[in-house]
């Protein structure tokens, strides 16, 4: 069909898949006469466009970028934006018309960033045209096995002619929270270091790429009380990334203890209690299966985060983030240095 819809969260496959459409589909040599790009496309525009014809040999392509009109992230507002119902109706009538005629050169593409939605009425007429490729983000937890994943990024280093260890997968996976983009890039840099060796190893991958490991290293020791160690640690990554990203990435990690304590202490304060009984705690397995009832945390990951937490509450760990927050903002108008704030936030 001449019409494709490239729809999903995963962005990043998604805008690699339209790319290899544009080069197969398009000749350079009359790109300037038979290449158009529309971006966040109204019905009209799609029926308006649908009927163009190539100039002379090869196909004419259109692209209609940013595309929210099949996808459940277009808001009410964006639906009634002032259309009546019948109006809209009519627009999709003159759609699924435009849609049947189309040339059989000139070729659709819609770049949608967001997951294919069928049961909109713009996803019902358009899927009658269209061949729908979906590009849904896989689910990821970090430290559990994703087989899906991994299979991507050997076929990656393929592509680079080069092969890559199960351990440098899985640091690299875990490291970036499975940020295909990013994997995609240290895969490439890891590539291009090795030439003309054809394998990535562990300690390649560790030495070039500086991800969420190291951090977990620095918390692992902060939540300890190590501080000689924490402050080691933070040395470490200073060499390989600013202060301000760091103290983002422990924000973000706070943020989720604070409300992983917050579950757990909720379900034991509804556990029997009073004179003459003993204190009672949920067995740490079942205290992960609430916390993946509530905030959609893989059990394995919860369960390894509430080990790391067992000396902590959800008072001090709210404590300890709003005095981050409180850095944040002062190194963010200029009245505190990164580092300092980075320094003090461990030793307070």
């Amino acid at each position: 069909m001449p019409i494709i819809v490239l729809a999903g969260d995963e962005d990043f496959e998604l805008y690699r898949s339209l790319k290899r459409h544009k080069e197969k589909l398009l000749d350079p040599q009359w790109a300037s006469f038979n290449f158009a790009r529309i971006t966040r496309p109204g019905l009209q525009d799609i029926a308006d466009n649908a009927l163009a014809v190539p100039f002379g040999p090869g196909n004419k392509v259109i692209v209609f970028e940013d595309c929210d009109l099949f996808t459940k992230k277009r808001t009410k507002a964006d639906k009634s934006a002032g259309d009546s119902q019948s109006k809209q109706n009519k627009q999709l009538e003159h759609l699924d018309d435009a849609l049947a005629s189309v040339h059989q050169n000139t070729y659709l593409l819609f770049a949608c960033p967001a997951n294919f939605d069928k049961s909109l009425k713009t996803s019902k007429i358009m899927a009658k045209h269209a061949t729908i490729e979906e590009f849904a983000r896989p689910k990821f937890y970090v430290g559990s096995p994703n087989p899906q994943l991994e299979t991507w990024c050997r076929k990656e280093a393929k592509q680079h002619g080069v092969t890559i260890d199960d351990r440098a997968i899985s640091y690299l996976l875990d490291g970036t929270e499975a940020d295909l983009r990013q994997i995609a890039s240290e895969i490439e840099k890891a590539a291009v270091h090795i030439l003309p060796k054809t394998h990535i190893t562990y300690d390649l991958v560790v030495e070039l790429s500086p991800h969420h490991d190291h951090v977990f290293a620095l918390l692992d020791h902060f939540l300890a009380g190590r501080g000689q160690e924490a402050f080691a640690s933070v040395d470490e990554l200073l060499s390989r990334q600013p202060a301000i990203k760091i103290l983002a990435t422990i924000q973000t990690f706070l943020s989720r203890w604070v409300e992983m304590k917050a579950v757990v202490e909720d379900a034991h304060s509804h556990l029997p209690g009073g004179p003459g009984i003993k204190k009672r705690e949920l067995p740490l397995p079942e205290q992960a299966k609430r916390i993946h009832s509530v905030m959609k945390i893989h059990p394995f990951v919860a369960e390894k985060d509430l080990k790391r937490l067992a000396k902590w509450n959800s008072r001090r760990l709210l404590e300890k983030k709003e005095q981050l927050t409180d850095l944040e903002h002062k190194v963010k108008t200029g009245r505190l240095k990164d580092i300092s704030a980075l320094q003090l936030f461990l030793a307070g």
